[in-house]
């Protein structure tokens, strides 16, 4: 049961079987298998289809509606909503895992992030503040890759609470950058009160949560 103050995440795994993928591929619209026929990469597309079949079927269990009958509005950044807005979600998939988050009263956004090489360093030159491209490299260069993560996830999971996307510069966010820290929003364009918080997944992914509320409470599924 999804209480009023619940948020609720749920997390699966990606990894199924071909007859798996067919039983999600049904829930969706054909507008949504067109859109997972456009991956270069079949994997990738079964992947989007398996995330977005589990996103209904979840949604199913809170809407009282079968997977295929459920209709997503979008916003003008492209956040996908239910009509009447009955519940608020986000879903987030990287890799071979996916994350969703779903509430009754508080806006929400989600993001997951596989750990894997990339240029951090250059990256936070290019998208985060000053602040905090001073602390990140003041960080031990053991630790810096998992600080990006730490960092992005949060300033996605914040930008999808927000319903604006990559439409807020990335460096107009300040987050904690340490990964051995809470996820913490040191400062953000907007003045809604926001709660914050790391995803309890798995070692290899990094995740933030953000609630547009003070009071909600986390219950994994």
């Amino acid at each position: 049961m999804l209480l009023e103050r619940d948020i609720h995440i749920w997390s699966v795994d990606l990894t199924v079987d071909r007859q798996q993928i067919e039983k999600f591929s049904q829930f969706l619209t054909n507008q949504e298998r067109q859109r997972a026929a456009k991956f270069i990469n079949p994997t990738h597309g079964d992947n989007w289809i398996v995330a977005r079949g589990n996103l209904r079927q979840i949604l199913s269990h809170y809407l009282n509606l079968a997977p295929a009958q459920i209709v997503f509005n979008y916003s003008l950044h492209g956040k996908p909503e239910i009509e009447d807005r009955e519940i608020q979600f986000n879903l987030s998939h990287s890799h071979d895992r996916a994350v969703y988050a779903i509430s009754r009263k508080y806006p929400v956004g989600i993001d997951l992030e596989y750990i894997h090489p990339l240029p951090a360093a250059d990256l936070v030159d290019r998208f985060f503040s000053p602040a905090e491209q001073a602390i990140f490299h003041r960080l031990p260069m053991a630790i810096q890759q998992a600080a990006f993560f730490h960092a992005w996830t949060q300033k996605e999971a914040y930008l999808k609470a927000c319903g604006t996307g990559l439409h807020t510069p990335l460096d107009k966010i300040e987050v904690s950058i340490d990964p051995r820290t809470p996820a913490e929003i040191i400062s953000a364009p907007t003045e809604w009160m926001w709660q914050i918080h790391k995803l309890a997944i798995s070692p290899a992914y990094a995740g933030a949560i953000v609630i547009g509320g003070t009071d909600g409470e986390i219950k994994y599924l």
